[in-house]
């Protein structure tokens, strides 16, 4: 809304006698002189002659969220409810609404204020009541209940905007999470195809004589690939040393398939499961025979 466009305020008046609601109608219509020097305002009057339509006007009010700024209540008001159980039942309706009660009854302003709290919504008058102080408590109280509101919408912008922020960091987080995962498993899949593809063509190179003047170049290449692959951890190591086959047999052994159990779920020979197992041994350098190989995946893979 632009600064220069009016605000609107909605005013209830409830009190029983006709000649006070025509007072409210005389104070509020065309109001003009409370833009002096401060905002503008549009003003919304209702008039109520009975608790009961006031507490309809103000549930009406709220399902429309259109709710009063300032309530002016009578204290008694014949023959239904009083102002003050009619004031109770409104706070319970609007948490934020302004009273000004206006009444010709004597009574302690302290026992109004402990029924129809808080008290910094709540102002106290006697009757008569004239144009000039109904207009001031209006000005006064309608540019209060504007700022509050205006104070909660934007603590509600706040706090949507906040939310979004911390769904956005969690977001953040997990997609660092992701990437760095993707990152860490192209690599190992990377050093994983060096050492299962390009280590062996290096070290066919390696035995022909005729490429003797390469020596140092080719084991450059292949200290280069044994240094890359020391940096990974143990699982790692393990699925990178071995071939696809080699690394499903080993899963199978480390959670305890005999040989028998892995040739018959995997469709092949007792011979083939042995013939893995002995280059799975010789890939992890286990040379000595007396190291149980189910035992010694399974420390490996709990070192990741």
């Amino acid at each position: 809304m632009s600064s220069g466009q009016p605000k609107r305020l909605r005013i209830l008046a409830v009190d029983d006698e006709q000649n006070m609601l025509d007072v409210y109608h005389n104070a509020l219509y065309a109001l003009e002189d409370c833009s002096q020097g401060g905002p503008k305002y549009e003003f919304d009057l209702v008039l109520c002659d009975q608790g009961d339509t006031a507490l309809e006007a103000v549930r009406e009010a709220q399902r429309q969220n259109d709710p009063f700024a300032v309530i002016f209540l009578d204290l008694l008001m014949q023959p239904g409810s009083d102002g003050i159980s009619t004031g109770e039942q409104i706070r319970l309706l609007d948490p934020y609404v302004n009273f000004v009660i206006v009444t010709g009854l004597t009574m302690d302003p302290r026992e109004v204020a402990a029924r129809i709290q808080p008290e910094d919504k709540l102002l106290y008058v006697q009757k008569p009541s004239y144009m000039h102080e109904i207009r001031q408590f209006v000005c006064a109280f309608g540019a209060k209940w504007q700022m509050e509101r205006s104070l909660r919408e934007a603590n509600e912008e706040l706090e949507n905007a906040n939310k979004d922020l911390m769904e956005t960091h969690r977001a953040m987080v997990i997609l660092a999470k992701n990437l760095e995962k993707i990152q860490k498993e192209t690599r190992n899949s990377i050093i994983r195809e060096a050492r299962s593809t390009i280590l062996p063509i290096v070290e066919k190179l390696k035995r022909d004589h005729s490429l003797e003047r390469y020596k140092a170049d080719l084991d450059l290449v292949s200290d280069y690939i044994e240094d890359v692959s020391s940096n990974l951890s143990s699982d790692m190591k393990v699925a990178t040393f071995l071939s696809s086959a080699e690394f499903r047999i080993a899963s199978m052994i480390m959670n305890g398939a005999p040989s028998e159990e892995i040739a018959r779920n995997l469709y092949i020979s007792l011979a083939t499961v042995k013939t893995h197992r002995k280059n799975i041994r010789k890939k992890l350098s286990i040379n000595n025979s007396n190291v149980n190989l189910t035992t010694y995946l399974k420390h490996a893979i709990s070192q990741q």
